[in-house]
């Protein structure tokens, strides 16, 4: 992969080296590290990972590469609902006796959604 991109190695052995001092860090000492860890705690990684598997990761392992494009896969349209998940109108009235959740809900999903 690196020879097909034109990745020079010393690139990827330096971003392995560095993720795996991380990951020890983090492993001896999980609850020191200077950043919000994802989820809560805290973490050495500066993007609050705190769960690493798999190491040491080194060049000569064995790797699945794939081309990731983006897709809708899901909309965030639904039924209007109120704190309560009652169903409302387009004017915003409750409709009695219908409540809405899940994905039949819109709007209600959260940060991990945006």
């Amino acid at each position: 992969f690196a020879k097909e991109y034109n990745i020079p190695l010393a690139n990827i052995e330096a971003t392995f080296k560095d993720y795996n001092m991380l990951a020890d860090k983090q492993t001896k000492d999980p609850e020191n590290g200077p950043y919000e860890a994802y989820g809560g705690g805290k973490s050495w990684d500066k993007w609050g990972k705190k769960f690493f598997h798999n190491l040491p990761l080194e060049t000569s392992d064995a790797f699945h590469v794939a081309i990731v494009t983006p897709v809708i896969h899901y909309c965030m349209g639904g039924l209007k609902i109120n704190g309560g998940a009652e169903c409302m109108t387009a004017d915003d009235k409750v409709i009695g006796g219908l409540y809405g959740a899940g994905e039949a809900a819109g709007g209600i999903h959260g940060n991990n959604r945006l």
